[in-house]
């Protein structure tokens, strides 16, 4: 028998004519059992060479699972790091583009972001990474020249302003969004081709496989909150720019932002793209005497089109093609006479019809996963809400972290009732916080965390909100030692965030991890929303405790 297949990871033999070609394919299996009984049983010194020498079907595995060669980890640091940096810098640029309307540009930041990610679920999967990140490029050129051109003195507009506020929001999050699931989809290749799917969280050396991408882009999204302050500040306090000037500058983050997936990411992605499309998977079948028999060809099973949709398939769905590949498998076991007793020629056999439908069963990774695409928008949903376990701790540790910042942050000053020194501790506060986020958010290929201990940092980040309230209000401890503790809110918010995407990826099934990942991330804009209208009511009663005088709600208690 004489095998010719394409240059392919993953590959299964695919049926076009139905129970005609499985007759024909009987047939021709009744032909090899009449061969494999008249060959002889291999030599002892033949068997010893092939036990010495891997065979050509393991020279390929071998060959098929090498690491990619693109250098993953970089360019989702880098585009992490971009991605976040014109909400930041967006922030930052708050007083200026409202001075009496700071929370207006908070919202604008973070609302029109909600509904992209409320929406992902519904039609990520229909839309290529490259159209999303182009997309997202051109939001993020047009935020920061919007708000550049309508911040000039003397023609300042503050809605077309927050109107490019909304378009950094919108870059924002269907950046945040489609990157993690890219990042989960490449930590999947990679754990796949290093081989660790036995070695769990870990791999068999010790060492962590899992939550390179992931990690890489959590650590650019938080190296991200200092980078946008540092921008800001730099050129408009250090250098003297204006801050039309300064937003004009930041249109090559655009630019930027749109190279490094370009030329990292998406030419790798169509490159399997093209391979998958068009790698045909051909056996030719002879007789003793070296005529062809029968030839068989399909496609391999690969997601092929770079959407982040799961499984698709060119002709016939995954169930499909396993199911006549399983049947095959079983159709040739019995004419093999499999029952414990056979000859070393049908083992030989057998075993070839078992790889192919273990390569079958690895390539298109069912893991009795759902087929996204296929799911409608009820399903989808229903989906969605599987996903608790993750979003309620990022939406906890967002709340609490936020409503730190908005609210009792903004209430500590040492003198309390020198605006001054508030404005000194809120920046120095957020500055400790962000060095906290960055560090634990990079954290995520040294240490991974337990679902127990995902579920307690959410707590814990609570009682730091409660114990920091308490002492705005008391005084009790009272003094820039409180620093310590803000990096330890960092610490927590960050440890959080990487953790809960780094348990999807290895918890969840492959076929919908890149859905998860997407959907998933919505919880944390939620939580930044709620934070910003509790933080309101903090302040205001922190404020009222105080005798400090400017807070623009009435505080429930009072």
């Amino acid at each position: 028998v004489a095998t010719g297949t394409a240059a392919a990871p993953y590959q299964v033999m695919d049926d076009d004519d139905g129970e005609g070609d499985n007759r024909s394919n009987s047939d021709n299996i009744n032909n090899l059992d009449d061969d494999a009984s008249r060959s002889s049983s291999p030599s002892i010194s033949q068997q010893q060479q092939q036990q010495q020498s891997p065979s050509r079907r393991q020279r390929e595995r071998q060959q098929q699972s090498s690491p990619p060669s693109v250098p993953t980890a970089a360019p989702f640091w880098i585009l992490g790091l971009l991605n976040n940096a014109s909400f930041v810098i967006m922030i930052a640029s708050a007083k200026s583009i409202s001075e009496g309307g700071t929370a207006l540009v908070y919202i604008s930041s973070v609302l029109p972001g909600l509904f992209v990610k409320l929406s992902a679920p519904y039609w990520f999967d229909r839309v290529s990474y490259r159209y999303r990140l182009g997309i997202g490029s051109a939001l993020m050129a047009g935020c920061f020249a919007l708000v550049g051109i309508f911040s000039r003195p003397g023609g300042s507009s503050v809605v077309m302003q927050l109107l490019g506020v909304a378009l950094c929001s919108l870059q924002g999050s269907m950046g945040e969004a489609s990157l993690l699931a890219l990042a989960g989809k490449y930590d999947t290749s990679l754990e796949s081709s290093l081989g660790s799917h036995e070695g769990g969280i870990h791999g068999n050396d010790g060492q962590t496989k899992k939550g390179k991408c992931i990690t890489a882009f959590s650590s650019g999204t938080g190296i991200a909150g200092v980078f946008g302050f540092a921008y800001k500040v730099f050129l408009t306090q250090v250098l003297g720019l204006s801050l039309q000037l300064t937003l004009f500058l930041a249109i090559g983050f655009a630019v930027l932002y749109w190279w490094t997936y370009w030329a990292f990411l998406d030419s790798h992605i169509n490159a399997e793209a093209a391979a998958a499309a068009g790698a045909q998977v051909q056996e030719e079948i002879y007789d003793e005497e070296g005529s062809l028999l029968s030839t068989t060809s399909g496609r391999r099973i690969r997601d092929i089109d770079g959407r982040g949709s799961g499984v698709e398939l060119p002709t016939h769905d995954a169930a499909t093609i396993l199911s006549t590949t399983g049947s095959r498998k079983q159709k040739h076991r019995r004419r093999k006479g499999y029952d414990g007793v056979h000859t070393s020629a049908s083992e030989g056999d057998i075993d070839e019809w078992e790889d192919e439908f273990d390569v079958a069963v690895a390539s298109h990774d069912s893991d009795d996963g759902p087929d996204i695409p296929s799911l409608t928008a009820v399903q989808r949903l229903k989906l969605s809400l599987t996903f608790w376990p993750y979003m309620i701790p990022l939406f906890t540790v967002y709340a609490a972290e936020y409503a730190l910042q908005a609210g009792t942050w903004t209430a500590i000053g040492f003198p309390v009732d020198s605006v001054q020194a508030r404005d000194q501790f809120y920046e120095y506060s957020n500055w400790v916080y962000q060095v906290g986020v960055f560090i634990s958010r990079s954290s995520g290929t040294v240490y991974q965390a337990s679902m127990l201990v995902f579920w307690l940092m959410p707590i814990l980040q609570c009682i730091n909100l409660a114990l920091f309230s308490y002492i705005a209000a008391t005084h009790v401890w009272y003094d820039y030692s409180l620093l310590i503790l803000c990096f330890y809110v960092g610490l927590l918010g960050g440890g959080v965030y990487v953790n809960g995407y780094l348990r999807i990826n290895a918890d969840l099934p492959k076929s919908i991890r890149e859905f998860a990942l997407s959907t998933v991330s919505v919880a944390d804009t939620f939580g930044i929303i709620f934070a910003d209208f509790v933080g309101l009511f903090i302040q205001s009663c922190l404020y009222q405790k105080n005798g400090i005088d400017g807070a623009v709600a009435q505080c429930p208690l009072s």
